[in-house]
C-alpha cells in the first residue's frame, strides 16, 4: 500500500479528519492529503507548518537533552493536529475538528505510523 493510501484511508476514516501526512523535524513535509481543499485552501503552507512545529520541537527538545519528540499535540480553534514519530525526524500528522473524534484521531495516528513503519 502506498504512502497516499495510507494517509487518504486515515483522513477516510475518522470522523473530522481534515488533513493527513508525513512531515519531517528538518523542516521539510514530505506528504499531505487534505481531506476538506476549501477549510485549507493553502496546502503547501499547512505542510511547511507543520514541518516547522515538528522541526522546533526537536531542536527544543535536544537542547534539552530529554531524547527524541515521540509525540506533538497543537490544539487550535479551528483544528486539533496530532503527530506522532514514525523513524527519529519523522512523523505522522493527523488534524481534527473540534467536533471530530480525538480518541478514534488518536488510534488512527498509531495505526498510520505502524503501517508507515512497515513500508518504509
Amino acid at each position: 500500500m502506498s504512502l497516499t493510501d495510507i494517509l487518504n484511508e486515515a483522513v477516510d476514516n475518522v470522523h473530522g479528519a481534515k488533513l493527513a501526512g508525513v512531515i519531517g523535524a528538518d523542516g521539510l513535509g514530505v506528504e499531505l492529503v487534505i481531506s476538506d481543499e476549501e477549510a485549507l485552501p493553502d496546502h503547501e503552507q499547512t505542510e511547511i507548518e507543520l514541518a516547522a512545529l515538528a522541526s522546533s520541537a526537536a531542536l527544543s527538545a535536544s537542547r534539552l537533552g530529554v531524547g527524541n519528540v515521540r509525540d506533538i499535540i497543537i490544539e487550535a480553534e479551528q483544528l486539533t493536529y496530532l503527530a506522532s514519530m514514525i523513524t527519529p525526524g519523522y512523523y505522522a500528522v493527523l488534524g481534527v475538528t473540534p467536533n471530530g473524534s480525538l480518541g478514534r484521531a488518536r488510534f488512527a495516528v498509531r495505526q498510520m505510523v505502524s503501517r508507515l513503519q512497515n513500508e518504509i
